[in-house]
């Protein structure tokens, strides 16, 4: 297997044109956090992009930050802290920008924070055959053509190479607190969830629920008072931040999304969980990718919901791709050598 590491878009764009020439599967990696997530591929070629690690515009005022894909969140996050600000991605600091953005991870803030895709508001890409497409803008009233930037979003690198983005940052909160109960449960998380406007997260486990709140002092403390009324006895761990899936252990992690009604059929008969109240998804982990995982996406499949492994073997599952044909036709118009991790992505696509 070769490996590529590119300093440049050029570098990219040459490297992908002479993969697609050759039909040789390439498989375009950052710093390999969740390299998981997908089908099993075969390549031929990696094509690193952790080269490409440059802040190309920052402006604190504009809240718009403009880097390279190649960049590490812990690097952008330093970036942005001097300027009392963040990008609101759930990944670790090893992980890149570019990376986070084609795999999609969910954060435990997305409860407040949305989906990742609508922080990503501009890039550039360069497809399998090695053009350089440019979707986006950074202001709102230049916006024109297809969202080519939102379709690369979670497409785990079938569809291009990701170079350049600019994402919507947000002010540092004034206060940041984490409060944890002393009952666990959906049941649990529930009630929280219903007592307290505006967290950032609510997570239940089967132990507790973890509750993150973040914003002007006040607001917290009024936030905290509702917490203690609903739950009772609860700990609190000031500017503490609440933690993901990289606190999940076994051999096998699945993200399950379903409608966030269905989490309790889903979750029935599991004992290792974490589950993002309001929002539908739950974080299992297994000892094993077999009868037990197979189990859980039957459960899932019933629930009208994906489950894909992001650590250990297992795969995207089997689960129906909504319009699958139009993913086709994408992955045609992009890559049309078939070369980018072929098979990674749903639908064997």
């Amino acid at each position: 297997m070769d490996l590529i590491e590119p300093s440049s878009a050029r570098g990219a764009r040459e490297a992908l044109h002479e993969a697609s020439q050759g039909g040789r599967g390439v498989s375009i990696v950052g710093s390999r956090t969740h390299l998981d997530k997908g089908n099993p591929t075969e390549f031929d070629i990696e094509l690193a992009m952790g080269g490409l690690d440059r802040v190309i515009a920052y402006d604190p005022a504009e809240m718009l930050a403009v880097v390279e894909a190649g960049m590490r969140i812990g690097d952008l996050r330093r970036v942005l802290a001097d300027g009392g600000q963040e990008w609101p991605a759930g990944a670790n600091d090893d992980a890149t920008v570019g990376g986070t953005i084609a795999t999609a991870p969910s954060s435990p803030r997305r409860l407040r924070m949305g989906p990742l895709r609508d922080t990503v508001v501009e890039m550039e890409l360069v497809t399998g055959d090695g053009r350089l497409v440019r979707s986006g803008a950074r202001t709102v009233k230049s916006v024109a053509g297809y969202d080519v930037h939102r379709l690369a979003t979670g497409s785990l690198g079938t569809l291009g190479a990701i170079v350049q983005v600019a994402v919507k940052v947000r002010p540092l909160p004034k206060a940041r607190r984490v409060v944890r109960t002393s009952e666990g449960g959906l049941l649990a998380g529930r009630t929280v969830l219903d007592a307290i406007p505006l967290p950032s997260a609510v997570v239940a486990t089967p132990e507790r629920v973890e509750v993150a709140l973040e914003g002007w002092p006040q607001a917290v403390e009024e936030q905290t008072d509702a917490i203690r009324s609903a739950a009772g006895d609860v700990e609190v761990v000031e500017g503490g931040e609440i933690e993901g899936s990289e606190v999940m252990l076994g051999p096998v992690v699945v993200e399950v999304a379903v409608p966030p009604s269905k989490l309790s059929a889903v979750l029935d008969g599991e004992s290792d969980w974490r589950a993002l109240m309001g929002v539908g998804i739950a974080w299992v982990s297994l000892g094993d990718p077999g009868e037990r995982l197979a189990a859980l996406r039957g459960r899932v499949a019933e629930a009208g919901g994906i489950a894909p492994v992001i650590r250990g073997p297992g795969g995207l599952g089997d689960a129906p791709v909504a319009a699958l044909e139009v993913h086709r036709r994408l992955k045609a118009a992009f890559d049309p050598a078939g070369i980018l991790a072929p098979g990674r992505f749903w639908g064997g696509l």
